[in-house]
């Protein structure tokens, strides 16, 4: 799989050449810290199996209810990895019900994967974790939040926030199998609710093709990945009180 993007670096004009140059450094950086950090790496059909931890939360930190504090989980794994929360043992369900449209990750995706908590209350203390899995490997972080005012009322605009719109959920690069059906998660937050868009490699809006599809929950569905479809993806996630945008990076492999 790697050969592929070695070569796709020699074939892409100079602005894509670029990127690609930029997450294969990351990858490079992965491999010199792969063997201390990566949890049951394997070897399965050929490829290295792989699930690490690049960025957690730090140890603890203090919150004021009327604010809202931002856990972020960073983490890079083969299947492409998936990110769940908890708070005090318990799980925190972030989305709607049409988040369960998702479809599971192929075998043969390595994804970066990036998870943001909006934690907007706190009382006393609590312990949040960071639960990272893909395939049969699992990571976590924890952090320990502190309250700063020891208040447990939360002021109206507070119920509100976050007002602008927070992508909480993005991969930063995917790689899969050409022919594959592939799934971008752009997971959005805010009030009133984003409205998402994709945009393709070539700027153009994904609704221009029928083989891509923008589901409810934000998600971006590829049907049968194609090499043309190298390069960064962008969603857009706006309402009246702002936009943020994150972009993924997309690798079409040929299967080994």
């Amino acid at each position: 799989m790697y050969l592929v993007l070695l070569v796709a670096t020699v074939l892409l004009g100079c602005s894509r050449s670029a990127n690609v140059n930029k997450h294969m450094r990351m990858l490079s950086e992965l491999d010199n810290t792969i063997e201390n950090n990566a949890v049951l790496p394997t070897k399965q059909s050929g490829s290295r199996k792989f699930l690490s931890i690049a960025q957690r939360p730090l140890a603890n930190y203090t919150h004021s209810n009327n604010e809202v504090l931002e856990l972020t989980c960073d983490a890079v794994g083969t299947p492409a990895p998936s990110v769940h929360w908890f708070k005090n043992d318990a799980p925190v369900y972030e989305y709607d019900v049409e988040s369960n449209e998702l479809i599971d990750s192929n075998p043969s995706s390595l994804a970066r994967i990036i998870s943001t908590l909006l934690v907007t209350k706190t009382v006393g203390r609590d312990v949040y974790t960071c639960v990272v899995t893909a395939g049969a490997k699992t990571a976590r972080a924890t952090t320990i939040v502190y309250s700063k005012d020891g208040s447990t009322q939360l002021s109206e605009r507070a119920k509100l926030n976050p007002l602008e719109p927070r992508i909480v959920v993005t991969y930063e690069m995917y790689v899969d199998n050409i022919g594959n059906n592939i799934v971008l998660p752009c997971r959005a937050k805010g009030h009133p609710r984003p409205r998402v868009v994709w945009v393709d490699n070539k700027g153009d809006n994904v609704k221009k093709d029928p083989r891509m599809k923008v589901l409810r929950s934000g998600e971006l569905v590829i049907l049968s990945l194609r090499w043309s479809d190298m390069g960064e993806f962008t969603c857009y996630a706006s309402n009246v009180f702002g936009s943020q945008h994150a972009k993924t990076f997309v690798y079409p492999a040929r299967a080994e």
